[in-house]
């Protein structure tokens, strides 16, 4: 017995859709937006006068020493981390999305000069190059991606329990559209992961670009909509186009 073949489960389905879409109008309305205006900030900010007794709105740059560095090929994950100790003694723990272009050249003892924004070590550099921390800030594009497949799952969702309370029984084609929602959400999650390696094959960032991310999820979506509906097509009679 499927989802839609009961009025209740269908209705548990539709609130379930209205959620999603809610969850991604919320991502798209407030949280990207207010990445987007933190970067500016970060980006836009002045450089400190003396260094801040606590998190400020400038950027104050200063030498630290390195240990405890962990660094792991680009097409591999795992633990991308160094320690940071600044000449007062005080320790920060940074983490890295690459490897490169700064950790991987780094060993114990090596110096860096870091930049703290609001509390956080954002970047480090050394001998001209430059590598952004996990607490840099960071454009919309990650809250965006993950809208885009919430509201396309959800507003399928909606669509399609709204059409088999309408009629009051559950159809084929019904059953088949929903698979269609649900398949959304694990092509997301795939689209997420080519995005993720594709990032260590082109020579630029792609990990936050929303509209790869967007081009790979709807050629996905549009294979899905197609395998379904040859799926679920009756076969055809010899000499009897269906």
């Amino acid at each position: 017995m499927g989802i839609l073949d009961r009025t209740v489960t269908t209705i548990f389905a539709l609130l379930g859709g209205v959620a999603l879409v809610g969850f991604a109008a919320d991502l798209s309305t407030v949280v990207a937006p207010d990445n987007v205006r933190e970067l500016h900030a970060y980006q836009t900010a002045p450089r400190c006068p003396v260094a801040p007794s606590a998190p400020a709105e400038c950027r104050w740059t200063e030498e630290f020493t390195v240990s405890d560095v962990r660094v792991v090929p680009e097409s591999k994950t795992g633990d991308r981390s160094a320690v940071l100790t600044s000449a007062s003694g005080v320790r920060w723990t940074t983490g890295y999305g690459h490897s490169g272009p700064v950790l991987e050249q780094l060993a114990d003892g090596d110096r860096v000069t870091g930049t703290i924004w609001r509390g956080r070590l954002t970047e480090i550099a050394a001998d001209g190059a430059a590598q952004e921390t996990s607490r840099a800030p960071v454009n919309g594009g990650a809250p965006d991606m993950l809208a885009l497949v919430l509201a396309s799952s959800g507003l399928v969702t909606i669509v399609v329990c709204g059409w088999r309370l309408r009629r009051r029984r559950a159809t084929p084609a019904m059953e088949s559209t929903l698979g269609v929602a649900i398949g959304l959400l694990v092509l997301g999650l795939f689209s997420a992961v080519v995005l993720f390696v594709l990032a260590d094959f082109l020579p630029w960032d792609v990990a936050d670009n929303f509209w790869l991310f967007a081009v790979i999820f709807l050629t996905g979506a549009a294979g899905i909509a197609v395998w379904e509906r040859r799926s679920k097509a009756p076969p055809s009679l010899p000499g009897i186009p269906i």
